[in-house]
């Protein structure tokens, strides 16, 4: 989880610094293709199967909209439009979704004190977003929309592999739904961005950073945890991503934390002590002797 949390939180800054050499949504399609293609390549070479058994290649297609074009398209677009802190705040709302679909398709349960670290965190997001200056009441708009519909991708295409469970076959059904989503992101960007890709040794090795280790090796490890737990377990370290996030985007940008945003940082890592200590309960128990 701390490679997910930490990847996911660096890719923000990366993102924004890959804007200046390449449109949004190529940028967006070229790094999940290469992802994709990165994951069948190393299959072949291991000699591993290429194509998903049974009916989950039947599920490649909708993972791909929700997983890849929904939550990497509006990932890559929002950055433009907010501060890389509020980006990053607001493209990481997943937690809370997941919690919920997870309660409502999966039967997991919404206990009192998992309800209570979402409140605090919640709390917390609030307190940040308030902090940070925006370009225009239309222009910060456009880009919540924008980062909220990552969340919501995200957090969609993490119930749907809990559901689905793949087991052995998760690799190649990884690989392929990050092929196929990269698809759509590839032609709308081919029809509303006219600008031309910058390529230079920074531009190329960024795509390459994000690609390989940001979405092939992280997609495939948070896909393989939810084999392994509690979605929602599993969702309340996703917000630390907020928190590094605006450490990140302190480190390259000098975003500086001020008033209501350190209040509300507090707030969040309050949040993740009280899942922690939820989680040591939930897993030891209370009065045990085991």
């Amino acid at each position: 989880m701390l490679l997910v949390v930490v990847s996911s939180a660096a890719c923000y800054p990366l993102i924004k610094t890959g804007l200046a050499y390449a449109p949004a949504l190529r940028f967006a399609g070229l790094r999940t293709l290469l992802a994709g293609l990165g994951l069948l390549g190393i299959l072949a070479l291991k000699s591993e199967r290429l194509w998903p058994r049974g009916t989950l290649g039947w599920w490649i297609v909708p993972l791909g909209l929700t997983a890849t074009t929904l939550t990497f398209g509006t990932m890559f677009l929002s950055p433009a439009y907010l501060g890389t802190g509020l980006a990053t705040v607001l493209g990481n709302l997943q937690p809370l979704l997941i919690i919920l679909l997870a309660a409502v398709f999966l039967g997991e349960p919404l206990t009192l004190s998992r309800v209570t670290v979402l409140v605090l965190a919640l709390a917390g997001l609030v307190l940040i977003s308030l902090s940070q200056e925006q370009g225009g009441e239309f222009h910060a708009l456009h880009g919540a929309l924008l980062a909220l519909g990552s969340s919501s991708g995200a957090a969609v295409a993490s119930v749907m592999i809990k559901k689905l469970r793949p087991g052995p076959e998760l690799p190649v059904l990884t690989a392929w739904q990050l092929v196929a989503g990269s698809l759509p992101l590839l032609a709308w960007s081919w029809m509303v961005e006219p600008a031309a890709i910058n390529w230079t040794p920074l531009f190329g090795g960024l795509l390459l950073i994000l690609s390989l280790a940001g979405t092939s090796l992280t997609a495939l490890v948070w896909f393989w945890l939810l084999q392994q737990t509690e979605a929602g377990t599993l969702a309340l370290w996703l917000f630390l991503v907020p928190i590094l996030g605006l450490l990140f985007a302190f480190l390259y940008y000098g975003e500086r934390l001020e008033g209501l945003a350190i209040w509300g940082v507090l707030l969040m890592l309050l949040a993740l002590g009280a899942a922690l200590v939820a989680s040591f309960r939930d897993r030891f128990g209370t009065g045990s002797v085991e």
